[in-house]
């Protein structure tokens, strides 16, 4: 009888879960895009990464991934930095196209690797976890992987906000974003805070592969769809703003799960992309305002 109303219900709620780790992809586009104004199509590679890297430890030892993703983190922060201090630093103050050719490339070169070492054969891990269901009333019910993904999400997310908000890194960070030829002045020492920046926005992007390895499918080109995501929740939230990023990551949840209730799983993507080109066309600032991270 009430049918009208738990069904949308349900919906929002499956989309805020699903939007809480949106927003923890697209806060560390968000973070690399204001520090660096680097449009990193590597970012899907990195979640990828993640998912991998969390697979063969639990294959190995049987440990859950919900314990494995501060593992994910600090491995993708690693290799983030390698990549910006190996890759991207000789090229930086070139023509942004090369920095594209070069994140696409590398974006290619690791898709292209994990095929080859773990084929296109798609994975899924199976613990306990997955079978339980939280049920709140008589027809609304939560499941209880994408309610820890989305607790373990939010705290990161806040604390990545917290840590570009109110430390020193962040606040260095926010002044090469503001001006990149005043920072060297002031003391900044610009390529470590951004070789930082870039590591921890991979790090990002490896701990929500983590999250996502119980709920989702593992395959190595699986990164190119969060890819585009995060790209339409960088230009959502504003450009380089890692608070609106994770407003939009919500909202891209809630859109996309109302829109697969209702429409047909088919047509999520299809909504991102009007979503993305609407909003180009409309208010490049983004919905969210201009601030940077």
């Amino acid at each position: 009888m009430l049918n009208w109303f738990y069904i949308p219900l349900q919906g929002i709620l499956n989309g805020l879960l699903t939007g809480a780790l949106y927003a923890l992809i697209g806060m560390g586009m968000a973070l690399i895009f204001g520090v660096m104004r680097i449009v990193n199509f590597a970012h899907g590679a990195f979640l990828m990464m993640g998912m991998y890297a969390t697979y063969v430890v639990f294959q190995a030892t049987g440990v859950s991934p919900y314990y494995q993703f501060p593992l994910a983190g600090v491995l993708l922060f690693f290799v983030g930095y390698a990549t910006y201090m190996g890759l991207l630093r000789p090229i930086r103050g070139q023509v942004d196209f090369m920095v594209i050719l070069l994140t696409m490339g590398l974006a290619l070169i690791l898709t292209d690797a994990a095929q080859l070492v773990f084929g296109a054969d798609y994975h899924q891990i199976n613990i306990p976890l997955l079978s339980k269901n939280i049920h709140i009333g008589p027809q609304i019910s939560i499941n209880a992987p994408w309610l820890v993904s989305f607790g373990i999400a939010m705290v990161l997310a806040c604390a990545l906000y917290w840590v570009v908000t109110q430390t020193m890194f962040g606040r260095a960070a926010r002044a090469i974003a503001q001006n990149p030829y005043a920072a060297p002045l002031m003391g900044i020492n610009v390529n470590r805070v951004q070789a930082i920046a870039f590591g921890i926005g991979s790090a990002a992007a490896g701990i929500s592969g983590a999250l996502l390895l119980p709920v989702f499918y593992l395959f190595p080109e699986v990164g190119n769809q969060f890819k585009l995501k995060s790209f339409v929740m960088v230009v959502l939230g504003g450009m380089g703003s890692i608070q609106g990023a994770a407003i939009a990551g919500l909202v891209l949840g809630v859109v996309e799960s109302l829109t697969s209730l209702y429409w047909g799983n088919e047509w999520a993507l299809a909504v991102d992309f009007v979503l993305f080109i609407l909003v180009l066309s409309l208010k490049p600032s983004g919905i969210f305002g201009s601030q940077r991270a």
